[in-house]
């Protein structure tokens, strides 16, 4: 009835294409699971460098949205396919790399 569509309306596509940019912005060789989704790598967790890498990826994201969310002014599926990562990471990066916050991105867009 009146609620937001989460695709929005002649952009399906962009937003179906922004959920997916998973394997273009978190680190590479990673594992996705239900616990540590793309927090390790081999028997550690992901260089301090890749995670800086990966946040300045989803602020980019952000930027070009001129949102605040990731397809603009409203929120849509792309949020919903992001947000719960990046929920994870702000609790989880800061107990593996003292000093990086995840919401304080160098962009300022997170």
């Amino acid at each position: 009835p009146n609620s937001p569509r989460l695709l929005p309306k002649g952009r399906e596509a962009d937003a179906k294409a922004v959920a997916g940019m998973f394997p273009q912005i978190f680190p590479k060789n990673t594992r996705p699971s239900s616990r540590s989704a793309f927090l390790f790598k081999g028997a550690g967790p992901v260089p301090l460098h890749e995670f800086e890498d990966t946040l300045d990826g989803v602020d980019g994201l952000l930027k070009d949205s001129q949102g605040p969310f990731l397809m603009g002014s409203e929120m849509s599926y792309a949020d919903c396919a992001w947000a719960p990562f990046l929920e994870r990471y702000a609790a989880q990066l800061p107990l593996l790399h003292e000093g990086l916050d995840p919401r304080g991105g160098r962009g300022g867009h997170l």
